[in-house]
């Protein structure tokens, strides 16, 4: 018997939940108390939210986005290429790319958009592309429509790319290596002089995703590259999580901006932000080095939150502002995030395929905002919902 398309859809998630990947997006009364949020009349602390140095809720900030938004037009109204470039915007993402130590900058509307228009402009069916192996599903879904030479590597590992790089002959080109600076799941931060190195033996074209980096990590927040400056050819920011807004953006080298625009679909076919957008950014932009108290305090309580954990028996991974608690199997880790959210704690339980099947997680985003005591409570919490 012939099923409807709803049916069919139906099935696929009713199999996911058998198997313990049943998702459903907590629906949040109030999100703008720090790391506290409401949901169903009971308040909740919560690691969901990647608001690392608590800029979307700081009340000045509010105001320059609300000044910059009754100041300028709230809508790009058109692309790119067809008049939706402005002259405060290519202001703001030279400012940006100097900010940040690149040549150039374009704007996109989100950081799954910017990693499919990069990828997608960048690279041509054959082309080698090594990347690893847990990169952000936004550049992988983008890389299998690419029909790229796509090699993937062990988490993390640099022997292992070195090697792949080195088996590569000579005559392939200059290739391009994907990587995380800050992985959004596991937390591990890379190293760039490791990438550094790797470059002296065989050149290759490095994209670092530092979404979860900018504006937490490095001088002023430009980055975990900002002190390899040129180790990283391009690099994507989001402006959605320590950046406090919304909307994204690529920096790359000298005379990749029109490449892009001519070649990438994302970029050619997409609304351009607006130019109110434009104005906040060269606001935020001047914030942003007034910010080292804040992320003194996320550095600060990240590692109290991964010391209590340990002292408690509970192994806490992660380099940075995110924590993650290895589980295993996925039922597992659903079970655990729910007497969590019994105890008044909202946790991403990370399960396949946001991570590799049976290595489930349980993912804290760490805040500035986030207090002892609840981190305090937190620790304690996780241990009880472990050994339940």
């Amino acid at each position: 018997m012939a099923h409807t398309l709803k049916e069919s859809l139906e099935a696929r998630v009713r199999e996911a939940e058998r198997r313990g990947l049943g998702r459903r997006a907590p629906v949040l009364d109030r999100t703008d108390v720090g790391p506290l949020v409401m949901s169903g009349g009971r308040i909740f602390i919560s690691y969901m939210s990647n608001d690392y140095i608590g800029l979307s809720q700081d009340r000045g900030w509010r105001r320059d986005v609300a000044d910059c938004f009754a100041a300028w037009p709230p809508s790009g109204s058109a692309s790119r290429l067809a008049g939706g470039l402005n002259s405060i915007t290519k202001e703001a993402e030279q400012a940006c790319a100097e900010y940040f130590g690149y040549d150039e900058c374009l704007f996109l509307p989100s950081g799954y958009q910017a990693n499919l228009a990069l990828v997608t402009g960048l690279l041509q069916p054959g082309q080698t592309a090594l990347v690893d192996k847990r990169i952000h599903s936004s550049t992988g879904h983008a890389l299998m429509a690419t029909r790229a030479d796509i090699r993937p590597y062990a988490h993390a590992d640099m022997d292992r790319l070195g090697r792949r790089l080195m088996e590569l002959p000579e005559e392939a080109g200059e290739p391009c290596v994907f990587t995380e600076s800050l992985f959004s799941m596991d937390g591990t931060v890379v190293r760039p002089e490791a990438f550094a190195g790797l470059k002296k033996h065989r050149p290759f074209f490095l994209v670092a995703d530092e979404a979860h980096a900018f504006g937490a990590l490095g001088e002023g927040g430009r980055g975990i590259f900002s002190g390899e400056r040129g180790v990283a050819d391009a690099a994507i920011g989001t402006l959605g999580k320590a950046l406090g807004f919304f909307g994204s953006f690529l920096l790359l080298p000298k005379g990749f901006t029109p490449l892009l625009e001519f070649l990438s679909s994302p970029i050619m076919h997409s609304t351009a932000l607006p130019p109110a957008h434009s104005a906040c950014m060269l606001r935020l932009l001047k914030r942003l080095p007034e910010l080292g108290e804040n992320r003194e305090r996320l550095r600060k309580n990240a590692a109290y939150l991964r010391r209590r954990l340990s002292e408690l028996g509970v192994p806490a991974g992660g380099d940075a502002h995110i924590v993650s608690v290895p589980v295993g199997k996925e039922e597992r880790a659903a079970q655990a995030a729910a007497s969590l959210f019994r105890d008044g704690i909202l946790v991403l339980a990370a399960r396949f395929p946001t991570v590799p099947w049976g290595r489930a997680l349980l993912r804290f985003g760490v805040t500035a905002l986030h207090t002892r005591d609840m981190l305090e409570k937190t620790a304690l919490a996780v241990a009880k919902a472990l050994n339940d």
